[in-house]
């Protein structure tokens, strides 16, 4: 007589419990994905927000001032007269002058991961008011130099730019503490030197609230593209910017960046561009 060998497999039952277990699991990686994406994304901007700071320290330990900002019709060079500064002090990061790589638009400007130029402010401040801006005109960082000549509590060499906690009607944040900056209310400022914005994936939105304050009320034209952006009107005193504290929202994902003066004149100084 021959025995049969003992037969076993899944049930229909358990094949079903599988089933449901890998369809969950596959819901959530689906589920996931878009954050995933999103989460990498912005790692990949701080990254690339952190070489263009440190391309623009190395310009200015190398050239004794800070780059003035391109424009979107200067192919990626910056916007200076050549002896006071510059000519503007609102606009994009200077891929060319800086010799920095990455992905372009049509306009030669630097996109974010979203395709969105970032933007490149620095400050407009004259403190001994010759008409010749204190961080971008030639020489002029060593000659305004690190003191207090007016006795006011304020090196005279101050930046200009406050990063407040929310859109402000006036240009010491209303009032209340900044995340970044001080200013007395009497034309005295210790705040940023220069401001690197990303818009953050929503730029394609109409901007309101806090991102409006971000993005300000002039608009320039690419002449490549024709594509119009929205930037600050530093010179009739857009000089505020917005870092919520606590981080990203739904409806708020710009990310600002800046460098304190501090962390400029120790760099400045190392490189023997200072005092």
């Amino acid at each position: 007589m021959t025995m049969k060998p003992n037969q076993s497999g899944f049930t229909l039952v358990e094949i079903a419990i599988v089933l449901l277990i890998v369809t969950i699991l596959l819901g959530y990686t689906v589920a996931l994905f878009p954050r995933q994406q999103e989460l990498k994304q912005y790692r990949a901007l701080e990254q690339r927000m952190d070489q263009v700071i440190e391309a623009i320290i190395g310009f200015a330990q190398v050239n004794g001032r800070l780059p003035c900002p391109a424009q979107p019709d200067a192919a990626g060079i910056e916007d200076i007269d050549g002896t006071d500064g510059c000519n503007t002090y609102a606009g994009f990061v200077p891929v060319n002058t800086l010799g920095l790589d990455g992905r372009f638009n049509e306009d030669s400007l630097l996109t974010d991961p979203w395709g969105n130029p970032y933007r490149y402010y620095v400050t407009d401040v004259d403190f001994n008011s010759d008409t010749k801006s204190d961080f971008t005109a030639p020489d002029q960082m060593r000659t305004v130099g690190l003191v207090d000549s007016d006795g006011d509590g304020y090196i005279d060499l101050d930046g200009r730019y406050l990063i407040c906690r929310a859109a402000s009607a006036d240009d010491i944040c209303d009032g209340n503490p900044p995340v970044f900056g001080n200013a007395d209310g009497a034309g005295h400022y210790a705040g940023a030197p220069f401001v690197l914005l990303s818009m953050g994936k929503n730029w394609n939105e109409a901007p309101a609230g806090d991102e409006l304050e971000n993005s300000g009320a002039l608009t320039v034209t690419g002449t490549a593209s024709g594509n119009v952006y929205r930037l600050k009107d530093v010179a009739s005193g857009e000089t505020n910017f917005v870092r919520r504290p606590g981080g990203l929202a739904d409806d708020f994902d710009d990310v600002v960046r800046w460098v304190s003066p501090g962390m400029l004149f120790a760099r400045m100084i190392a490189a023997d561009q200072l005092p």
